[in-house]
């Protein structure tokens, strides 16, 4: 049978979660067999018709599994819901997500009224199981999977074990984890079938993690531009530069010299504009100060983090390939944004927030900055996310820089720059391909899979292994790999949420240099 994910309409939002998660996936129409033969899942993305829920209905009877939410779950099931403001998702010792990061919503969402997983800020559920004759459904919470288009910001505390708890001010929504829910939805309602899930691995030739530095210069000293690029080539890190151009015009053909590493622009003015003029014109000024350097800019990253649909629609006039504002999505795989009435031409990247900056404001020692750290990057490993970390000239703490470059090389993990890394990604979401199972065997066929891309097949028993295109593997004579146990040191995101007085002067702080810049 073919290991195939079918959708009834493809969403933005959909568009998005599937191009992450990557599963062989294809729309539904009324000329396609809808038999539990053909998609081992179906997403129900909206309300259907008659016709379609009848055909829903009968699949659902002959063994199959349906992925939807209350509404469709309403009409074709008959369920009832209720709605609740949801202010974050609680994963702890949950029996189905306990894997899937903790996150946040702040919105209003519709519940299921026999949910039985996944808690809410009151301990509400959010997420129901049941089985239908042979089939078997998740419902999720109305109006979940559409949160992951939104961009507002606010400032959120991160887990540490310093003084104080880091903050930044970074997307509302943790779209991580909404991404989390649906691929582990997935995953379970295939091996209740006893199937296999398999989707395209999230690094280039199926590694387990990957590394990329990100350097914004707001303000920067040539000095401390060399003091942070020498550091950087005593461990071969490849890092991207995003340069703020305004204060360094003198010698902005430093960078140009900077061999093996990326230069993006950060802006010309430190200042983000809800206006498309403004925006253009600063990436205009901005790039133009760069080319003069002999520097073309593939990539760029936002003052502040921030992202909005003017600024994003300015990025594609200029030319951009990507973006990377944590005001939008952090800790993530990248996406492209919907901007209202289609999704953006410019990739976003997400990284992690916090930088030692932000640590040292935190009030944590060189010590605690390692552990931090090492937390970040096991978390990241066990949940197959690149480890993007940023950081500035100005005020890094570059012995924890020169302890975590180290520490990437000693564990041989693969760096690259973030334009390197929006190229492969690039060729992953152009992939198709297919998988079938046949008596044991797992057959992996692909018109246009890149050699680098690979395959991860998923066991519901914790194993996984990595195949290429064109491998037709005896699952049962398999080399297998055990996945990574997650280990939570982190504390429990009530206490994430709680507003303190370092955050409120943060922010206060945050407006002030906004506004004078």
């Amino acid at each position: 049978m073919r290991l195939s994910v079918g959708i009834t309409h493809l969403t933005p939002a959909w568009k998005i979660l599937l191009e992450q998660i990557a599963p062989p996936c294809e729309e539904l129409n009324s000329t396609i067999d809808w038999s539990t033969e053909n998609y081992g899942c179906i997403i129900v993305s909206s309300t259907v018709s008659v016709s379609v829920k009848e055909k829903l209905k009968r699949y659902l009877t002959d063994g199959g599994s349906l992925l939807l939410e209350t509404e469709a779950a309403k009409q074709i099931l008959g369920t009832n819901s209720e709605p609740a403001f949801v202010d974050y998702i609680d994963t702890t010792n949950d029996s189905l997500f306990s894997s899937v990061a903790s996150g946040s919503v702040g919105r209003k969402l519709n519940l299921p009224s026999d949910a039985t997983q996944l808690k809410e800020r009151h301990g509400r559920y959010l997420v129901e199981r049941t089985v239908v004759g042979k089939g078997y459904v998740i419902i999720l919470p109305g109006g979940m999977i559409d949160s992951i288009l939104s961009w507002g910001c606010t400032r959120r505390s991160f887990p540490s074990h310093g003084p104080l708890l880091p903050s930044e001010r970074v997307a509302k929504v943790s779209k991580r984890t909404i991404r989390d829910i649906v691929n582990r939805s997935l995953q379970e309602l295939f091996w209740r079938r006893d199937l296999p899930f398999v989707s395209l691995s999230s690094f280039p030739d199926g590694e387990d993690l990957l590394f990329s530095f990100r350097v914004d210069t707001d303000f920067a000293s040539q000095k401390a531009v060399q003091t942070l690029y020498e550091l950087c080539k005593k461990h071969d890190v490849p890092a991207t530069w995003f340069v703020e151009t305004g204060s360094c015009q003198e010698w902005v053909d430093r960078y140009g010299k900077m061999e093996g590493h990326e230069i993006g622009l950060h802006c010309f003015k430190h200042r983000i504009f809800n206006n498309y003029t403004k925006n253009e014109l600063d990436m205009r000024i901005g790039t133009s100060i760069l080319r003069k350097n002999g520097i073309t800019p593939r990539g760029y990253a936002a003052p502040f983090g921030e992202w909005n649909t003017t600024l994003a629609k300015a990025l594609e006039h200029r030319g951009f390939e990507y973006s990377s504002e944590f005001a939008l999505d952090y800790d993530n795989l990248p996406f492209y944004p919907f901007l209202g009435e289609r999704s953006s031409f410019v990739m976003q990247i997400p990284i992690h927030p916090i930088s030692t900056g932000t640590l040292r404001n935190a009030h944590h020692s060189t010590e605690e900055m390692k552990d931090y750290f090492e937390t970040i990057m096991e978390d990241h490993l066990a949940d197959r996310l690149p480890l993007f970390i940023y950081d500035h000239p100005a005020n890094p703490d570059h012995e924890t820089l020169d302890w975590l470059f180290q520490t990437v090389k000693d564990r041989k993990i693969p760096t690259m720059t973030m334009g390197q890394y929006a190229d492969w990604w690039k060729i992953r979401t152009e992939t198709h391909w297919s998988a079938r199972l046949e008596n044991g065997r797992l057959q992996l066929s692909s018109s246009n899979l890149g050699d680098s891309v690979k395959i991860e097949v998923f066991q519901s028993d914790g194993r996984h292994t990595i195949a290429a295109k064109n491998s037709n593997l005896e699952l049962s004579k398999t080399a297998w790999r055990t996945t990574k146990a997650k280990t939570n040191r982190h504390p429990h995101i009530s206490i994430l949420h709680r507003l303190n007085r370092k955050m409120i002067f943060n922010d206060i702080l945050h407006t002030y240099w906004k506004y004078k810049l």
